[in-house]
């Protein structure tokens, strides 16, 4: 077969070929495993069990098949499909008896298999597989198995159906043994009940493709004569595989691409292609190639091969090598990468060109901008300076202003620039080849350098700023450190002078060297569990002091005032509490552990009893000074006197005193009231404590003179020296740790001891360890004042009770408190043994007869001498006598004492009269001794003694009658309760329930329920269970007392048992019916007790089936209807099958029906009359039809009068009627379906009537009968229109109302109208001509007529009929105007034209901008750092505000105590700028001279931006763009449409453009660097004004608030003054 055109349908999208048999011209490549007669003739039988004999004949394969020659040739290829005459007599066959033959199709490519179908001559084989290949037969996949027994043949594979496409099952449908011959085996490639979405997913592309195909029988089918072996030597000489015709449908795979195929080997000539083979070469569409299209056409690889899908043709496409390459091929991570778009790569790239299209220029080229890149002569070779220039490198390939390339340009080295790269880039210098990077980096320190400062060109010195040195600036001076740790350059080293060793710190991180237990950066911190030392840390307390005598002798040792912290109120005072010293003794004090050699000022802690008390301080070492500090100080021995004001609470001796470590002083002190009067009364003074406060002036080279002003200033002694909670200035913190490590070398440790602390930490100041609950002291030691028994849990409260102990305080180790009169307990919380009433005690009130008593009640507690009571007031239970007057309690004998087991009363009493004893006897017990039983009680027998049991009768007797029992045998003899029996155990007869729970009750049967022997009736009782009482029941009767039927029964009234419901089954909607009345629950449509019967409007036979009678029931009286024939019983006056009309002689109205007139009776005789003629002449005819006389006219309607009456008399005789009715009376009302056709059939009669009545004349009759029926058709419309115009009614009045509104708003309207007119016609309307004249519409003259006017006018028309008005000369308005609109187009036109060329010079401007926000960014980031600072100034400055608002409302206030307003006082003056007003002047001259410098720099380039007109204006237009000179860009684009206009006439040269476009790049240039450094020095210089006038105007209220501190201080000494001179 020929090639053929291409069909038209690859041009809409996929096509393919058609579908053939792949097994045509194939049969070479056919071939079987086992055919019969291959070598010889081989003998076969077939199965005749039904012939008479055996049919056997030979097998002969070793020629092909021919019907003349060769007609027992058997061969495979007789499988093909040839449509020759007697198909059936050739036909491929296997070896007898072999069960494993296959059939394999080996194809020379790849095929799209369709399906299979196999015909076989014998039995289809009893198991068989088809297996496929893609590979030629080197591997093979399993299509489907087939096989009458699935589970036997094919063990482990599944059965089906198929879950998916791809599932392979074994099929049993093609193995059965019928039929015996002519059977098919059909294998289709896809299931068809599975969708296929997408057939090229490469799992389905598996499914249909194949190059080879093998079906593989596995057994034969047998009947099982094998197993036999009679009638023939070998049985299976009968069964073999035998197959008329195999169908393998298929095509070939062409991918969607192809409509036709040809041979795969270019044959010549038709003769070797036989007509119908499927042949396997595509005739490829779509730019695509191979046997299957399976790849793109050379030179067509720009997209991926695809199958072609739908209406997707998916073609490849031509690859893009702008003619500089004939080869490409497809790269899919190319192809990826460009999104799907091209993915074509072009190959051996010509003209110096390279990339994927061949798109750009080789390295070391580029493309020359006026050349496309298609052009053979688009890439020059680059020209670049090798000194500058990256080694190997090569310059850019084309211009891309979105890239930011440019032709030509080169890759310079790292610090070098210029097009050709032949100059060092600013901060480089010494361009040099040898050099990999060009130029050598001046590398100045960013921060240790000035600000826009170069390095030298020759040596590459860096300017510095100040505190920092080195060639580049990049290191501090010695004291300073952190270069490039901040923005400020070098700091100063600011070592602590106490904690270091020296002001020298480390460059790197600025740490200095510190004492030992000392860290941080400054070395100010300590370490953690070590602390720096206050101020006042040596307190020596007054209660450990020695006391001495002095001037009045001691009578004892001054008293220790303890004194407890109350909460809510600070400690004022050291340690636990005072020393209570009298007027003129003293107290001695030991000091020895003095730190450093230094001078301390001494200070005493008090609280005085009197207004004014001095003291005398005597000071004495131990032995003999041998430290050099204190040698040129002799200690002075004289005593140094103090005074100790009322108004104070500390009092610090003025001169100092020198004392050196390792050396013990005794400092005595002595007191003496300053009271002038002579009362001799004795005084004393609380003393606190003695303290050593350390001199910090004494210390060498610790603090500058500005530091000891501080000290003084802020009043850092008595701020430390006060007790309690006070605030330190942050100038004497630091001061004082200074102190504190250089005089103890370092930091101490905290010691906290870890029974009283809740952790080794302590307070950085101070020391102070955090303690647990009730502990104090400085490392938590100690229990605090009111507390006791010091350990890991803290210190217990004492909790001494106020008002049983004498103090509140206790034993610090037992906790014991001091306790009152007559109070015990550890807190003094109650009472003493043998007292009570706590905080009152006073003695329990027992009579003598008890000790101790309740504490809170005083109830007396184990009373002796047999007497109870809460005060022993009465003789306990068992005795009797008076406790109260002193009488012993005795024994009651009842009969015998209450310890004996004879003891059988409660209590006893002496009778006051007779002073015989009376006992109260217990239960069970009587006589005035208890010796008899009672009533209910009998003596036991069996017991020795007195033993009275209770009678045995379960609480059923009366106790009160003695004779209920047996006082001897204690049998019951009265019962109570309805109970019975010896011991009344049991319920009477006619009662249930319990006897022993006394719940006997009386049996309630149901009287009709129940036997009558049982229940006799009367007053007789009924006889029940005498357990639960259920009442013995008649037949299918229930209920524990008989009181209702079974399910299905009733009639519990017969008093003969219930009687069953019977109600039947069928017609009942269950068996349960209503048990007084029998009444069973009926269906629909049945009725009767039983439901046997049909309901009312019912009928039929109930066995079988009731039918609804459907009647009407207001046209129907009782009954409604005949419940044998259905039949309705209709009321007079109403007819009808369903009783749902009128009747005869009735007006039309359902259901009242009401009577006609009485007119209808006499017309009703008249017609009745008719009807009986009518019947005469029926009659008449009958005789005609018999003579053989008919009518030839009336034959028809004979014919049809028989028909109905024929069908009446069938009806009649139908069984259902019953035959013992009157027909003639009785059939309209039981047959209500005959009535319509008796009514048609008299209608018949009337018209039969109406011809014969015409021809014999009887016109009169018929014009009655026709008069009637007009009469009555008239009456129906006239009565139809009545109502029509009743409901018409509503709407003629609404539209009579809508009418006459229409009509009053008509003459409204018209009204208004004529108004309106009137006033129209007083106006003057001006002529068109005065207008024209006036105005000039059309141009002047504009009087003239149309005819003879230049300019036409408003109202003139051409020859055409076209308006005429202007023209050329005309300047009217319309003229005018029109040309205005036309200069206003061509504006605009222009001004299009000017944007589009303003366009480039825009982009431009847009990259620069872009360079501009650039800079702008950064300059953002530095100004959000100075708004950071400004808003936590901001911040500071209103919590100033706040603080001097509360201050100075604190110091208004006259409740404030004079102690507060001081310590307010001295902490704002404490309070200290970070900066002062003469630093921060010299902050801001540094930045002016740094504005200075830059304004200079501006000024010259201002200078040298001053070139030609281009530069100018390029420069303006680039600074109108990033905002510096802050122009209007439309004056730009003036000016540069000016200067286009000067280039288009003149025509500048090429060298004049290149010297443009230089000075507009370092014009550029110049600009964004000169905005940078301006911008930046402008905001510097705005936030250091806010922030110096900020520092101001805080220095300004902190002066003004020092002031009138400083006032009220004044003020407030000046009252103090006074207060103390009045109180003396």
């Amino acid at each position: 077969m020929r090639p053929q055109h291409a069909q038209h349908d690859c041009d809409a999208g996929s096509c393919h070929p058609a579908l053939g048999d792949l097994l045509q011209g194939r049969s070479k490549q056919l071939t079987a495993s086992s055919t019969c007669g291959m070598n010889s003739p081989q003998k076969y039988c077939i199965i005749g069990y039904l012939e008479a004999e055996e049919k056997c004949f030979l097998c002969d394969s070793r020629y092909p098949y021919n019907p003349y020659t060769q007609h027992n040739s058997h061969m495979v290829e007789n499988v093909i499909t040839t449509f020759e005459p007697e198909r059936k007599k050739k036909w491929w066959q296997s070896e007898n008896g072999i069960d494993h033959v296959s059939i394999r199709l080996d194809l020379e490519t790849l095929f799209q298999f369709s399906h299979l179908i196999l015909t076989f001559k014998t039995f289809r084989p009893a198991a068989m597989l088809v297996e496929r290949s893609t590979d030629f037969g080197q591997t093979w996949k399993v299509f489907r198995y087939f096989a009458h027994d699935c589970a036997a043949s094919f063990p482990n594979i599944s059965s089906g159906p198929a879950k998916s496409v791809g599932d392979v099952v074994c099929d049993s449908r093609y193995s059965d043994i019928e039929p015996s011959t002519e059977g098919e085996v059909v294998l289709k490639a896809l299931d068809p009940s599975f969708e296929i979405e997408n057939p090229y997913v490469p799992y389905i592309q598996d499914l249909i493709t194949l190059t080879n195909l093998r079906i593989n029988f596995t057994k034969l089918h047998t009947l099982g004569d094998a197993l036999l072996g009679r009638r023939h030597s070998d049985p299976l000489e009968k069964y073999y595989y035998a197959i008329y015709e195999m169908v393998v449908r298929g095509s070939c795979f062409c991918n969607g691409h192809a409509s036709q195929c040809d041979s795969v080997q270019n044959l010549r000539g038709d003769v070797f292609h036989q007509a119908g083979m499927v042949h396997g070469r595509c005739i490829c569409h779509h730019n695509t190639e191979g046997l299957s299209c399976e790849r793109c056409k050379d030179f067509y690889n720009d997209a991926p091969w695809r199958p072609a899908e739908g209406t997707r043709d998916n073609a490849c496409k031509r690859c893009n090598c702008n003619s500089h390459s004939s080869r490409c091929h497809f790269d899919m991570a190319v192809y990826q990468a460009s999104g799907g778009v091209s993915g074509g790569v072009c190959e051996d790239c010509q003209d110096n060109t390279t990339g994927q299209h061949c798109h750009k220029c080789k390295p070391s080229f580029y493309q020359d901008p006026l050349r496309a890149i298609s052009d053979p002569q688009a890439c020059l070779p680059c020209s670049c300076d090798p000194a500058g220039t990256v080694p190997g490198a090569v310059c850019e390939s084309r211009t891309d202003p979105a890239l930011g390339t440019v032709a030509g340009r080169c890759p310079c080295k790292e610090n070098v620039e210029g097009a050709r790269c032949d100059r060092c880039r600013a901060n480089y210098y010494g361009l040099s080849g040898s050099d990999p990077l060009g130029c050598q980096p001046c590398n100045c320190h960013p921060l240790g350098s000035l600000p826009f400062s170069i390095c030298d060109p020759a040596t590459g010195e860096c300017l510095c700023q100040r505190f920092t040195t080195g060639q580049r600036c990049e290191k501090c001076l010695a004291g300073y450190w952190g270069l490039g740790n901040s923005m400020y350059g070098c700091s100063p080293c600011d070592c602590d002078i106490g904690g270091s060793q020296n002001n020298l710190c480390s460059l790197k991180d600025g740490q200095c060297e510190c004492l030992p237990n000392i860290v941080s950066r400054q070395c100010n911190e300590p370490a953690p569990g070590y602390f720096f030392l206050p101020l006042d840390y040596y307190i020596y307390e007054a209660e450990h002091a020695k006391p001495l005598s002095g001037s009045a002798p001691l009578d004892s040792d001054p008293a220790v005032v303890l004194r407890q912290p109350s909460a809510g109120r600070a400690v004022s005072w050291t340690g636990h509490g005072f020393a209570r010293v009298p007027s003129g003794a003293g107290l001695g004090f030991v000091i020895s552990n003095v730190p450093f050699a230094m001078d301390f000022d001494i200070t005493v802690r008090y609280e005085p009893e009197v207004l004014a008390v001095s003291c005398v301080v005597a000071i004495r070492p131990a032995g003999i000074l041998s430290g050099q500090h204190c040698k040129n100080k002799v200690l002075s021995q004289e005593p140094h006197e103090l005074t100790l004001p009322a108004t104070k609470r500390i009092a610090i001796l003025q001169t100092p005193v020198c004392l050196e470590p390792e050396t013990e002083y005794f400092v005595d002190v002595y007191f003496s009231q300053l009271s002038a009067s002579g009362t001799k009364a004795k005084s004393f003074i609380l003393i606190d404590s003695l303290g050593l406060i350390p001199r910090i002036s004494s210390v060498e080279n610790l603090c500058s003179e500005k530091d000891l002003d501080e000290y003084q200033k802020y009043h850092c002694i008595e701020i430390a020296s006060e007790v309690g909670p006070h605030v330190l200035p942050e100038a004497c913190a630091r001061l004082i740790v200074s102190l504190s490590a250089r005089i103890h070398n370092g930091a101490v440790a905290c010691k906290c001891n870890p029974q009283g602390s809740l952790n080794a930490s302590c307070s950085k100041l101070g020391g102070q360890c955090q303690c647990k609950a009730n502990v104090v002291g400085r490392c938590c030691d100690t229990c605090s004042a009111g507390s006791y028994g010091f350990g890991f849990h803290g210190c217990y409260a004492c909790e001494c009770h106020p008002q049983g102990s004498l103090s509140a305080l206790c034993d610090q180790v037992t906790g014991q408190c001091s306790c009152r009169r007559d109070v015990g307990g550890q807190r003094c919380s109650r009472c003493l043994a043998g007292y009570f009433g706590f905080p009152h005690c006073r003695p329990c009130p027992c009579n003598g007869h008890a000790e101790l008593c309740d504490p809170l009640t005083g109830e007396c507690l184990g009373c002796r001498g047999f007497t109870a009571g809460s005060r022993c007031e009465r003789c306990m239970d068992g005795y009797y006598g008076n406790p109260l007057e002193g009488e012993p309690c005795h024994p009651c004998m009842c009969p015998g004492s209450p310890t004996s087991n004879r003891y059988f009363a409660r209590s006893c009493y002496q009778d006051s009269q007779s002073a015989q004893l009376v006992c109260n006897c217990l239960e069970g017990y009587s006589g005035n001794q208890c010796d008899e039983c009672p009533s209910g009680f009998y003596k036991n027998a069996s017991s020795p003694g007195l033993d009275c049991a209770p009678c045995p009768c379960n609480n059923n007797i009366d106790l009160t009658d003695p004779e209920s029992c047996n006082r001897v045998t204690g049998e019951c003899t009265k019962c109570l309760h309805n109970t019975h029996g010896a011991n009344c155990q049991f319920c009477k007869p006619g009662y249930f329930g319990s006897a022993l729970n006394q719940s006997c009750q009386s049996c309630v049967c149901n009287l009709a329920g129940v036997h009558p022997a049982m229940c006799p009736g009367g007053d007789a009782a009924c006889l029940c269970d005498p357990a639960t009482g259920a009442c013995p029941c008649l037949p299918n009767v229930l209920g524990a007392t008989c009181d209702q039927c079974a399910p299905g029964y009733w009639h519990l009234a017969s008093r003969k048992g219930c009687q069953t419901c019977d109600c039947d089954p069928k017609n009942s909607q269950s068996n349960q019916c209503d048990q007084l009345t029998g009444q069973c629950p009926c269906k629909p449509g049945y009725s009767g007790r039983c439901c046997k019967e049909c309901e009312e409007n019912y009928f039929g036979n109930p066995q079988s089936h009731c039918v609804a009678c459907e009647c009407n029931l207001e046209g129907t009286r009782q009954p409604s209807c005949d419940k044998a024939t259905g039949a309705c019983n209709c009321r007079a006056g109403v007819s009808g099958r369903l009783c749902d009309q009128c009747g005869r002689g009735f007006e039309k109205d359902f259901p009242s029906c009401p009577q006609c007139h009485l007119c209808f009776d006499q017309w009703d005789t008249e017609i009745a009359a008719l009807a009986q003629t009518v019947q005469g002449l029926m009659r008449f005819a009958a005789k005609l039809e018999d003579k053989g006389g008919r009518m030839p006219s009336c034959d028809m309607r004979f014919k049809a009068f028989e028909d109905a009456i024929s069908e009446t008399e069938r009806i009649l005789r139908h069984p259902v009627l019953s035959l013992e009715m009157d027909p003639l009376h009785s059939l309209p009302f039981e047959f209500p379906d005959l009535n319509k056709s008796i009514e048609d059939i008299g209608e018949e009669a009337d018209l039969v009537f109406g011809l014969l009545q015409h021809k014999i004349h009887l016109h009169r009759s018929f014009q009655y009968l026709k008069a009637i029926s007009n009469i009555r058709k008239h009456s129906e419309v006239s009565l139809l229109a009545e109502q029509k115009t009743r409901g018409t009614t509503p709407i003629v009045r609404h539209s009579e109302d809508t009418r006459n509104e229409a009509l009053t708003m008509l003459d409204h309207q018209v009204l208004n109208a004529s108004i309106v007119l009137q006033q129209l016609r007083k106006i003057k309307s001006p002529g068109i001509q005065n207008l024209n004249e006036k105005v000039g519409i059309c141009g002047v003259p504009g009087d003239q007529p149309c005819a003879t006017a230049a300019c036409g006018g408003a109202l003139c028309r051409d020859s055409h009929g076209l308006r005429q008005c202007g023209g050329p000369d005309c300047t009217g308005a319309l003229p005018l105007s029109s040309e205005a609109f036309r200069k206003a187009e061509e504006t605009a036109v222009l001004l299009n034209n000017l944007t589009t060329q303003l366009q480039k010079p825009e982009n431009q401007f847009e990259g620069i901008r872009k360079m501009a926000e650039d800079s702008k960014l950064k300059g953002s980031r530095f100004n959000g750092q100075l708004e950071m600072t400004m808003n936590k100034i901001k911040v500071d400055g209103e919590i100033t505000k706040e603080y001097i608002q509360k201050a100075k409302d604190f110091l208004i206030d006259e409740s404030a105590p004079p102690e507060d307003i001081e310590k307010v006082a001295n902490y704002v003056l404490q309070i200290n700028l970070p900066l002062t007003p003469q630093e921060l002047t010299g902050m801001l001259g540094k930045l002016q001279s740094i504005m200075n410098h830059c304004e200079k720099y501006k000024l010259n380039n201002k200078r040298n931006i001053k070139r030609e007109d281009p530069q100018t204006l390029l420069v303006e237009a680039q600074e109108a763009d990033n905002g510096i000179l802050l122009q209007d860009f439309t004056d730009v684009k003036r000016k540069y449409t000016i200067l286009q206009e000067k280039l288009k006439t003149q025509g500048p040269p090429k060298v004049t453009l290149d010297k443009v476009k230089r000075l507009k790049k370092e014009a550029e240039k110049l600009a964004e660097e000169t905005e940078k450094k301006i911008k930046r020095i402008t905001d510097l210089e705005k936030k250091l004004q806010e922030l110096n006038q900020t520092k101001q105007d805080k220095a300004e209220l902190l002066r003004q608030l020092e002031e009138q501190v400083i006032a009220i201080k004044n003020e407030i000494m000046e009252q103090e003054s006074k207060y103390a001179t009045c109180k003396s």
